[in-house]
């Protein structure tokens, strides 16, 4: 096996270790949480941090459709839903906890970016051309988009209509 020079192999293990721990904590919260809102928040985390081991595999493209569909259209699918149905808060609201999580978060995570040298591993972005992606996506995956676009509409479409019949 071939050590990386630059370091980045021991930083992508450390970041693979950290996101798998997140998102077993996201769906963790995800089943636990009574509040939709707060699920649903829960949710867009878990599908984030999914975003992010998959990019970290090398998909960027896939990453960045799956943050596109399942984070913004499953949490938009349920925050309607929430909407029409009035849901009602569940959760007790502890000011003085959020803010002390918050706090332990925001120094783990500085430690974290200072003992690894994380924040040295910015590299500049090669430039991509908006023109040859859309061209790519439409030439290879179009049947597969529009496929997509009417799955989410039928999807919206039960949502609302869930919701309305439980008026």
């Amino acid at each position: 096996m071939v050590e990386d020079p630059s370091g980045l192999d021991g930083l992508r293990s450390i970041a693979v270790v950290g996101l798998s721990v997140s998102l077993l904590l996201s769906g963790y919260l995800v089943v636990r949480v009574r509040d939709l809102v707060y699920a649903s928040l829960a949710l867009a985390v878990l599908g984030l941090v999914n975003a992010m081991l998959i990019a970290l595999l090398g998909f960027s493209i896939v990453a960045a459709f799956l943050v596109i569909v399942y984070v913004g259209a499953a949490v938009m699918f349920i925050i309607v839903s929430v909407s029409m149905l009035g849901g009602g808060g569940q959760e007790e609201w502890r000011p003085a906890r959020g803010a002390a999580m918050a706090a332990l978060f925001g120094a783990g995570l500085a430690v974290a970016l200072a003992a690894t040298g994380a924040y040295q591993a910015y590299s500049t972005p090669t430039p991509v051309s908006l023109r040859e992606v859309s061209e790519t996506i439409l030439s290879r995956y179009g049947p597969a988009i529009g496929v997509l676009f009417v799955a989410l509409a039928a999807t919206l479409i039960e949502a609302i209509a869930v919701a309305k019949a439980r008026r």
